[in-house]
């Protein structure tokens, strides 16, 4: 038995040491860096914990809780369809990991799988070098580390959804050189379908990849133009079935897409190179990655200097086919023109520009380069004094070239080009020794080069993420136990179906990490009609994001939201959780009062809102032709209310106030404020504008301003305190200032963060909250009573009480959902461009609603038969060999 495994751990060491070797490297440094579970810093940074980690809870949800999340999900804002955004975030294998981390555990899941994904990557690539004989022995974990730990993959080790690319990417490519090799075989095709439903962003990447490494293949194994024609077709055709077993998944997420990302496709190409291209020699460089690399950054290519030395040799390497050579060269002119000319990098990325992480293809760039380095290396690692000088001349013209650019690129410093430098140096230094014919000093020489490739990798890893802040374990698990804690104390004070408003929050997914419909989410596949309609009604929004942070009496009931959670300030904690530290607010609210008080948590509080409505309710007829304003959050609430309910047109709730007093302070002085440009008398010393009034009711009072109060513009106050509201936003949004205030004086105080401050639709609103509340109050009596309740199928009663009247929902408009009246299916219609209505009538009727994701079924059959044909292909294929 000893003998055996001796012999099995002789025959695949380096395999095991491409697995192990990176994840020993950077678990050394995670636990240098203390993350969770070794101390109390995480691995969350920017979207890994701003939006990951929170789909990663969801997912562990859905699977141990709700499966019905799979196909739609009311967390997500005010409804939305998940197919689509499971295919994205969460398909990956991996994932299941997650189901053995409950809590704020989680952070240590986070870090096991990025461990795993870097530990599997450089497996996947070692097995591609020793299944095609390209490298063995200590050579093969030497490039397998390299690939694990390419410039691409540290800095974007915080997007753990797209580094499944490199785990899949060598094993696509050693079943399609298998496939050509053998006119055979069903692992191609199974592979790049597995790549499709784990990602199929990357997976379109890697499609596109594909079609240029075929090229390659074909022209360096050349026999004759029949022998092409016939690789071809199994090329085009084994991978159109790997599309066809994807279907499942591929099909329903493209419809998805068509109205989430398909809407931002750019329409626009410019043929223009996006910068000058020469500063990308500069990312070849050791720790060439910081922040600012994130949102507007050059593309990752870091391989280490051993690769890009071997790179350059493959092209000068006469082993190799001059027509190989020269194929290899077209090839990488074209991936390097499409890392800064703009029509062929809008290519790579779908037709749409990257929101932040740009050139996020570059990491099929650094594999081509790994890839052609171990082959120009295959038979020997000794390279002439000649070649080594023009190296040396080559890689000093980069140091050279990134220092004379060092004030435009920030991530390049001394410290950088010095150990640069050296490890350039010592590579070339042991590439230039010859060993000669004795084993021994070939080994040392390789171990040697081993170390100083190892060392200059992880140095990379360690320079560039030392760049990088990251989140505290308190400061992910204090907030995420709070809201934990809200979910399991809402869930036991009402099993119904409602939405939840928040005061505080962690992130925008607060609402999907722990199972409340809290109408906000970030996503990069979030339906464009969302955020349109947040927009108008006075909510931040963006391209991938809505906040729910400000609504008003009218819109929290109209939407549903039944429930509030706001934070304790510090006065308020008892003494038992004294030492904690009170939650940050996420806006003001003082309407809130107006609620009732069901539940006083360790940290929060819990408010029932009385006049919420349900997702369904009775509507007037007119709700359907109703002129909604753009960019007018209080007459779009207005509107809304007034023909919801067959009131007047002309009926207001909203009523402008003026200001007693406003004070300019080093600012230009206006009568008019709303519209106004005010600009700093004295650029060098502070200015700040502070605005006074008096309530003289107790209603609440709103103020509405536009993207010149975000900020980036201006920090607000109310009296000496912050004024919390979502601080970036694109459209007019609504602010509870005052409630219950009479006779008290209420003070905003705005201060410059530039030269100067536009005051768009900058007006103060008194909101009558008597006849408000006497609309709300009929809206909520005519409310649908959802009683069969999961994410997929909601069931109920409602009470028409006359002709004139629709089904109204303030469920997002989707062709996936389906409407029956007394059991019998009826046409749906869009509701400001936003909802789902139906026709009705007079009198108690049952409504049911049912959602399956559109093109789903179709989907399955089409994998289903893709699986049929590949089985009948493979087998004829056998069949045929055998003969």
């Amino acid at each position: 038995m000893k003998i055996k495994i001796t012999a099995y751990v002789k025959k695949h060491y380096p395999l095991m040491l491409s697995f192990c070797i990176p994840v020993i490297l950077m678990l050394g440094y995670f636990i240098y860096r203390k993350m969770a579970p070794f101390g109390q810093n995480t691995l969350l940074t920017v979207d890994l914990g701003q939006q990951y980690i929170d789909f990663f809870a969801f997912f562990r949800n859905s699977i141990l809780h709700d499966p019905s999340n799979f196909f739609y999900s009311f967390n997500k804002a005010i409804g939305g369809e998940m197919f689509g955004e499971f295919a994205y975030y969460l398909l990956s294998p991996f994932n299941l990991l997650f189901l053995f981390f409950p809590g704020k555990s989680i952070t240590a899941g986070v870090m096991l799988v990025t461990l795993l994904k870097y530990g599997c990557s450089g497996y996947t690539f070692g097995r591609l070098l020793k299944k095609q004989q390209i490298q063995s022995n200590i050579l093969l974990p030497l490039f397998s580390t390299v690939y694990a730990l390419m410039g691409w993959a540290i800095a974007n080790q915080l997007n753990l959804l797209w580094v499944d690319a490199l785990v899949f990417l060598p094993l696509i490519i050693n079943s399609l050189l298998q496939l050509l090799k053998n006119q055979h075989g069903t692992s191609y095709s199974l592979w790049l379908a597995l790549m499709f439903i784990s990602n199929y962003y990357m997976g379109y990447m890697i499609a596109l990849f594909l079609f240029l490494f075929f090229i390659w293949t074909e022209t360096d194994n050349f026999v004759s133009i029949r022998h092409t024609i016939k690789d071809s077709f199994l090329f085009i055709s084994r991978s159109l079935l790997s599309a066809g077993l994807a279907c499942l998944v591929l099909l329903p997420t493209l419809f998805s897409l068509q109205s989430s990302k398909g809407e931002y496709t750019t329409n626009v190409i410019h043929a223009k190179i996006e910068y000058p291209p020469l500063q990308m020699l500069s990312k070849l460089l050791v720790g060439s990655f910081n922040f600012k690399q994130m949102s507007t950054g050059l593309p990752n290519i870091f391989v280490g200097s051993l690769v890009l030395f071997g790179f350059l040799l493959y092209f000068l390497n006469r082993k190799f086919k001059w027509q190989t050579r020269l194929c290899s060269f077209l090839i990488t002119a074209f991936l390097f023109l499409s890392m800064c000319f703009e029509p062929l990098d809008l290519l790579w990325h779908g037709m749409q520009f990257p929101v932040w992480y740009p050139y996020r293809f570059s990491f099929l760039v650094s594999f081509w380069m790994i890839y052609l380095a171990a082959l120009n290396y295959q038979s020997s690692l000794d390279i002439s004094a000649a070649k080594v000088l023009a190296l040396a001349l080559l890689y000093a013209g980069i140091i050279f070239l990134s220092w004379r650019n060092m004030k435009k690129l920030s991530f390049i410093s001394k410290e950088t080009l010095i150990c640069s430098t050296l490890f350039a140096t010592a590579t070339l230094t042991l590439l230039l020794i010859r060993p000669g014919n004795v084993r021994s000093n070939r080994i040392n020489k390789i171990l040697l080069l081993f170390l100083v490739v190892g060392g200059e990798t992880f140095a990379n890893a360690i320079l560039s993420l030392n760049n990088i802040s990251y989140l505290s374990q308190k400061e992910y698990a204090d907030p995420s136990e709070a809201l934990a804690n809200d979910s399991k104390t809402l869930s036991k004070i009402d099993s119904g179906f409602y939405r939840t408003g928040q005061t505080y929050s962690r992130t925008k997914n607060d609402g999907i990490a722990h199972d409340l419909n809290t109408g906000s989410y970030f996503s990069s596949a979030l339906e464009k009609s969302i955020p349109d309609f947040y927009g108008q009604l006075g909510d931040p929004d963006g391209d991938n994001y809505v906040t729910y942070s400000n609504g008003s009496l009218i819109s929290d009931s109209l939407l549903g939201m039944k429930y509030f959670t706001a934070p304790k300030d510090s006065s308020e904690l008892d003494q038992k959780n004294a030492q904690k530290k009170a939650l940050t607010p996420l806006t003001v609210k003082p309407e809130i009062q107006r609620y009732q008080l069901v539940k006083n948590q360790q940290l929060t509080k819990i408010y029932k809102n009385p006049l919420a409505a349900t997702v369904g309710y009775s509507a007037n007829e007119a709700l359907k032709n109703v002129k909604l304003p753009i960019n007018d959050p209080v007459n779009y609430q207005t509107n809304w209310l007034n023909a919801a309910t067959g009131t007047w047109p002309t009926t207001k709730y909203f009523t402008a106030q003026n200001f007693n007093e406003v004070v300019f302070q080093n600012a230009d002085k206006t009568v008019n404020l709303t519209g106004s440009l005010l600009k700093k008398k004295n650029k060098k010393d502070p200015a700040q504008v502070i605005f006074k009034f008096t309530p003289k009711t107790n209603d609440p009072y709103y103020l509405t301003f536009g993207p010149g109060m975000e900020e980036t513009n201006v920090e607000t106050y109310t009296g000496s305190h912050s004024l919390y509201h979502y601080g970036t936003f694109r459209h007019t949004v609504i602010l509870n200032i005052a409630d219950h205030s009479k006779n008290n004086e209420v003070t905003i105080t705005t201060r410059f963060k530039k030269d100067s401050l536009f005051l768009e639709n900058f007006v103060l609103y008194r909101l009558d909250s008597q006849q408000a509340n006497k609309k709300l109050q009929q809206i909520k009596k005519q409310s649908w009573h959802v009683k069969e309740i999961n994410n997929r199928h909601l069931s109920g009663k409602i009470n028409i009480k006359n002709n004139n009247q629709i089904f109204a929902t303030t469920i997002p408009y989707s062709s996936g959902w389906t409407v029956k009246i007394d059991g019998k299916k009826v046409p749906t219609f869009k509701l400001q461009n936003t909802f789902i209505g139906a026709n009705i009538s007079k009198g108690q009727h049952t409504v049911t609603m049912k959602f399956t994701p559109p093109y789903f079924y179709q989907g399955l059959l089409i994998s289903l038969l893709s699986i049929l044909i590949l089985t009948v292909v493979e087998w004829r294929s056998k069949k045929q060999q055998n003969m």
